[in-house]
């Protein structure tokens, strides 16, 4: 799975500008990447609506840098859709990036939270 990080928004465009120019460095890094390493175990198949938690272990590649991650997820079938859901915890200094600076913008953290829902169907 890949995510254009040149798209990311917050609740101020002061702050995603200097995200952009000082942190993620989208101009040289606009893509970031998960792949697994390991196929996610769901535990036999679940009853429709029914919730599962399982892991994802991958690589995460941000800003040049791939670290290995685990990323809790929760699974739910609906009729022929599986959809799975997690977040990981990002510390900006485990991808090589600097917390960005700047006078005008004095609200941002040193980590940020990747976020994802993926739907699976039968092929």
């Amino acid at each position: 799975m890949s995510a254009d990080l040149s798209t990311l928004q917050s609740d101020k465009s002061q702050r995603d500008g200097q995200l952009r120019r000082q942190a993620l460095e989208t101009n040289q890094f606009p893509t970031a990447t998960f792949s697994l390493t390991q196929p996610i175990d769901l535990g036999s198949v679940p009853a429709d609506g029914q919730v599962i938690q399982a892991t994802a272990t991958g690589n995460l590649t941000i800003h040049g840098v791939t670290k290995s991650v685990q990323i809790p997820v929760e699974a739910r079938v609906a009729g022929d859709v599986v959809t799975v859901t997690g977040s990981i915890d990002i510390l900006f200094a485990d991808y090589g990036m600097n917390r960005p600076t700047s006078f005008l913008v004095l609200s941002i953290a040193d980590h940020g939270t990747m976020e994802f829902q993926l739907q699976f169907t039968k092929a």
